[in-house]
């Protein structure tokens, strides 16, 4: 991520930019804070705490960042992919690098989209439930916090697992010209070896934003917030695009161009 950091970021910043403006940073998460000053009543209270009510109402907020995910994913993956393929890092003809992953992205996006919000909707229900039965309606108490902490954090790293295949499905779509069926199954096969392992470093980038996320719902200036939150999810997505990238190639055992030219300086 560091070593194309400006490329990347580049890249990466208009779904970054998006995302800082409409949503919360690991709301899943971050929503303790307001959580535990919140004056529940029943489902709506939990669910709007979790997802944002703005964009999910008005639904266009949700389409631009959608569109601006799988456009910069999929210049963002074809930028590493050529970088490890030979050697430079280039940024040219971005629309035919785009086309290049377009499809498959859309489709893992789509699935992933899919978990993600069924992830938030079981949250959300489970909370509530709860909720009641410890707290009734009204505030949480400590106890509450203590579980809903634990629930979260458990329901999530579940639909992290869950994901993580998805999110190798686009580099061997493309690479090796895989059907999206191939792709399900030859991922699964890829990181069964080193699941554990994957799992910790997707889970990673996630804990060290709820961290900021939660520090930043205490900013009263809507302005900072935004501005940090757009780090945030930069810092997240260039993550992720990188990590999932680098990690294909060494578990494929695919040779990199990019570290023979660091080692060998031709």
């Amino acid at each position: 991520m560091f070593k194309a950091f400006g490329a990347l970021a580049l890249v990466c910043l208009p779904a970054a930019v998006l995302l800082g403006i409409f949503t919360k940073p690991m709301a899943s998460l971050a929503y303790l804070v307001e959580y535990s000053k919140t004056y529940v009543k029943g489902f709506p209270d939990m669910f709007w705490l979790i997802f944002n009510k703005y964009a999910t109402k008005y639904v266009y907020p949700l389409v631009l960042i959608f569109i601006a995910l799988i456009f910069c994913t999929s210049l963002a993956l074809s930028v590493i992919e050529k970088h490890f393929r030979v050697g430079k890092l280039m940024l040219v003809s971005p629309l035919k690098q785009i086309n290049n992953y377009f499809l498959p992205v859309l489709i893992s996006f789509f699935i992933l989209s899919l978990i993600l919000t069924l992830y938030g909707m079981i949250q959300s229900g489970l909370l509530t439930l709860l909720h009641m039965l410890m707290s009734g309606k009204g505030f949480p108490t400590a106890f509450n916090m203590v579980i809903a902490v634990v629930l979260s954090v458990g329901l999530f790293v579940l639909a992290v697992f869950a994901s993580c295949s998805t999110m190798y499905w686009t580099p061997m779509m493309v690479i090796y010209g895989f059907s999206f069926g191939d792709a399900a199954a030859s991922s699964l096969r890829l990181i069964d070896k080193k699941s554990g392992g994957i799992i910790l470093g997707l889970l990673t980038p996630f804990a060290i934003v709820a961290v900021f996320a939660s520090a930043v719902s205490f900013i009263g200036i809507s302005y900072v917030r935004i501005a940090l939150a757009v780090i945030l999810y930069l810092f997240l997505i260039m993550y992720l695009v990188s990590y999932i990238m680098i990690s294909m190639f060494d578990l494929s055992g695919m040779e990199r161009r990019d570290e023979k030219r660091a080692v060998g300086g031709n």
